[in-house]
C-alpha cells in the first residue's frame, strides 16, 4: 500500500503507520516524548521529520520505499516525530517533546529501536538523508537483536 508520509500541510504530532487502518494515524499531539517502549515489543523505527526541512523531503521517498518493503512484518512499527522545525516551532507537545528527549539536533533523522520483554536492546541514530538499502540495514540489525 502506498501511503504519503506526513509532512508540510500535516498537524504536528506523533504519527503511526497502520497499513490495515489506511495508513498514517495520529497516536498522539500533547504528552510526554514517544518511548519506543509504548509500543511493545519488535523494532520500531521513527522518522524525526521536519516540515521545513528540504533534505527531509529527499528522505521521504527513501522512507516510503523501507515503510512499504517491511510493512508486512508485524514486528516492525514505523512512526513519525513532525514538527516544522525541530521542538522551536511546533505545535504539538508529544512532538517537541520527543524531540528534546531523544536529542535530535540534524534533519532529517531516523531512530531504530529494538524492544524485548519491555527494554530497548538495540538503538541506532541514522542522521541526514539514508538511501532505503542503509534504513534496512539497521532494522535487519534491530530485527536479529530482537530474536536473538
Amino acid at each position: 500500500m502506498e501511503a504519503k508520509v506526513p509532512g508540510p500541510g500535516s498537524q504536528h504530532g506523533i504519527y503511526i503507520y497502520s497499513p490495515g487502518e489506511g495508513g498514517w494515524k495520529i497516536h498522539r499531539v500533547d504528552g510526554g516524548a514517544l518511548d519506543p517502549k509504548e509500543l511493545g515489543d519488535g523494532v520500531v523505527v521513527v522518522y524525526f521529520d521536519n516540515a521545513l526541512c528540504p533534505a527531509c523531503r529527499l528522505q521521504d521517498r527513501y522512507w516510503l520505499e523501507v515503510v512499504n518493503k517491511y510493512s508486512g512484518d508485524g514486528r516492525v512499527r514505523f512512526v513519525v516525530v513532525l514538527c516544522d522545525w525541530f521542538s522551536q516551532n511546533c505545535s504539538s507537545k508529544a512532538a517537541a517533546e520527543s524531540f528534546n528527549h531523544h536529542r535530535i539536533g540534524a534533519s532529517p533523522t531516523i531512530a531504530v529501536f529494538a524492544v524485548k520483554n519491555g527494554e530497548v536492546v538495540y538503538k541506532e541514530y541514522l542522521e541526514g538523508v539514508r538511501p532505503a538499502n542503509i534504513i534496512a540495514l539497521y532494522i535487519d540489525r534491530a530485527l536479529k537483536a530482537y530474536t536473538g
